[in-house]
């Protein structure tokens, strides 16, 4: 005869677990669900509404208690509640200098650990956002620091405002080709001369492709774009671009000359660089 795994007790011939424990387990675990559930709305809701902080924390306590949530695990959900309310903040792609507070506010008072908040994806999401509110405020954003040797000659006096690893630099490619053409006929005159007619080489056809050149870093600055790369590298000053061009995964400029081609820069988000590139160089 075994004994019930979860009360310990004999559990009868045959049996595992007593009937009675198997329901209370059930209940016991759809109440822990049902009150991390709690917390994370909770504190979601906190940081959308600015309800004290204090006041969530004793609520929060309080649904520990009574759904028999650990209290180990409120970290892992109030990062889970930063994030939802992240979200929902940037619904609208803006970062107000208040909602940014309230996050800031709301990470200290908990002491959630960074590295956990950067594995969300949503600190940067926050960085951005306020990147850009930054500019649109006539701002130069300092927010970003760069580490370790960035192989890049920045100008005196620019800050480096966003820097983009493993982007892919693009250009188009002319390509051009004759099609239609003729080979003619060889007449022979005499023994050893002979006369070619009807040759011609078509007409030319010009085909562009876009390819791939290289890959490397974009930084973008207060003053110029720089992309640095192992193959190519380069740096546009804003008042060199005549014209931007967005596209889902990045931007496309063209330069202010003659002979000028479509630049392209994938970056990965093509909103924010798109955002980020115009409105830095209307500064």
């Amino acid at each position: 005869m075994g004994n019930c795994r979860i009360c310990g007790q004999p559990a009868g011939f045959l049996k595992k677990v007593h009937s009675t424990c198997r329901e209370a387990q059930e209940k016991q675990d759809a109440a822990r669900a049902q009150g991390r559930t709690d917390i994370t709305s909770a504190a979601r809701a906190a940081i959308l509404d600015a309800t004290p902080l204090a006041d969530l924390e004793a609520r929060i306590g309080a649904i520990e208690t009574t759904a028999g949530v650990p209290p180990d695990e409120r970290v892992v959900l109030l990062v889970r509640a930063w994030q939802d309310a992240v979200d929902g903040l940037l619904e609208d792609k803006v970062l107000d200098k208040a909602e940014e507070d309230r996050l800031g506010a709301f990470t200290d008072y908990f002491k959630l650990p960074d590295d956990a908040l950067r594995n969300t994806g949503a600190h940067e999401r926050i960085v951005k956002a306020a990147i850009l509110r930054d500019i649109m405020e006539g701002k130069i954003p300092e927010r970003v620091t760069l580490t370790g040797d960035t192989l890049v000659n920045f100008q005196k006096g620019e800050t480096v405002v966003w820097a983009f690893p493993d982007c892919r630099y693009l250009e188009d490619k002319n390509h051009r080709q004759f099609v239609g053409g003729s080979q003619g006929v060889s007449v022979r005159i005499m023994k050893g001369v002979y006369y070619r007619v009807g040759a011609f080489k078509g007409e030319p056809v010009t085909t562009t492709e876009r390819v791939h050149v290289d890959t490397g870093w974009l930084f973008v600055t207060s003053k110029n774009i720089y992309f640095a790369g192992p193959q190519k590298s380069m740096r546009i000053a804003y008042g060199k671009i005549l014209s931007f061009e967005p596209h889902d995964d990045g931007i496309g400029i063209m330069r202010d000359a003659a002979s000028a081609k479509p630049q392209v820069f994938v970056t990965g988000d093509g909103w924010f660089t798109y955002n980020l590139v115009v409105n830095l160089a209307r500064l």
